[in-house]
């Protein structure tokens, strides 16, 4: 199936599932409405589009091996985005990458690691999902590349390790951190927040940079990945070096998510529910 077949079938089955999924689709637009601060028409137009990016993510996944082989094609990494990577991790301290659930962030990983940047990405194993489990598990280690590193206790020794031998861990920022986070707002709405970017900069002094991923409006088959700062290198909003306080140096995290979510509203996964513990459901 030619690739643009492909992903205008994975569009038509993200509505699809956004039809289905109604309970959860109100959900996501009433999040919408309160973070954006849009009326209800446009949230139900960013949700459409969101569901409709899922989608294509997933039909993309499923294609990764076909796709490897003409990577260029899809995903774009500019020489002043790696500029910033490169001067991060030269510093020998590792690096930690923050990134979102934007666009198609696996497709960036291996676009990143084609390009000799290698990753250990920090991730949440999942429950009940089966032989689904196992697949995803592969694709990502054995097609991307990724080196798997868990966030559960057991394995935060490995993620020391990784950074003590200068390597580049991915942390997705924009997940519920429930009972273990730390109390901040995160467009406008109060919600927890993972710390682990902030304390293993503050044990580490690794630079941060955020990893921005944006898809193509007009060709949703192409891809870039936006690298613009080193964000430990900045003050927070008192002035104090990044890491200096916890909860301001997160504020600071959020905020560069924010930008991002605001600039393209329709490539986040609305349906993660990133206030899971904080915002009331219906």
């Amino acid at each position: 199936m030619p690739h643009r077949v492909a992903l205008a079938f994975g569009r038509g089955l993200g509505r699809l599932a956004r039809l289905i999924l109604w309970k959860k689709t109100d959900r996501c637009e009433a999040r919408c409405v309160t973070a954006l601060g849009v009326g209800i028409t446009s949230a139900r137009k960013i949700i459409k589009e969101s569901f409709s990016n899922m989608g294509m993510s997933i039909i993309e996944f499923i294609r990764f091996p076909n796709m490897k082989k003409n990577l260029d094609r899809y995903m774009s990494f500019d020489e002043d985005s790696k500029k910033i990577l490169r001067e991060a991790i030269s510093r020998g301290r590792g690096v930690i990458l923050m990134t979102s659930h934007m666009a198609n962030w696996e497709l960036a990983a291996m676009r990143a690691i084609k390009d000799g940047f290698p990753l250990d990405v920090i991730y949440t194993p999942q429950r009940n999902q089966g032989g689904a489990n196992e697949i995803i598990f592969n694709i990502r280690t054995q097609v991307i590349g990724m080196k798997l590193i868990s966030n559960k206790g057991g394995d935060l020794k490995k993620i020391f390790r990784a950074l003590k031998a200068g390597e580049t861990l991915v942390i997705m920022q924009d997940l519920d951190a429930r009972s273990e986070g730390v109390a901040t707002n995160f467009l406008g709405i109060p919600a927890s927040t993972r710390d682990g970017v902030v304390k293993l900069y503050q044990k580490f002094h690794c630079p941060v940079v955020p990893a921005q991923f944006v898809r193509d409006s007009k060709h949703p088959e192409r891809h870039k990945i936006i690298l613009k700062e080193i964000i430990s290198d900045r003050t927070d909003s008192n002035g104090r070096p990044f890491g200096e306080d916890l909860k301001a140096s997160l504020d600071l995290c959020n905020e560069v998510i924010e930008g991002w979510i605001k600039n393209y509203p329709g490539q986040w996964l609305w349906i993660m529910d990133r206030w899971e513990s904080t915002f009331r459901k219906k």
